[in-house]
């Protein structure tokens, strides 16, 4: 994926909810300070492409390069 978004900051972080439960993957937006996305639906990044196309990620990328 970062071949494909090469301007666009992010990291996988996986979340750890409790010593009990399975640890979940998340997807840091390093572009949008605070924002968290589920990756999906099943083992894709869908979701996160949506907020990549997003008009307002979109700005914040761009005006930080």
């Amino acid at each position: 994926m970062q071949s494909k978004w090469r301007n666009d900051k992010f990291e996988a972080i996986l979340r750890k909810v409790n010593s009990a439960s399975t640890p979940e993957w998340r997807i840091k937006c390093l572009d949008c300070p605070g924002k968290l996305y589920t990756p999906g639906p099943g083992e894709t990044l869908s979701n996160y492409e949506v907020h990549l196309k997003n008009p307002l990620h979109r700005r914040h990328v761009n005006d930080r390069i």
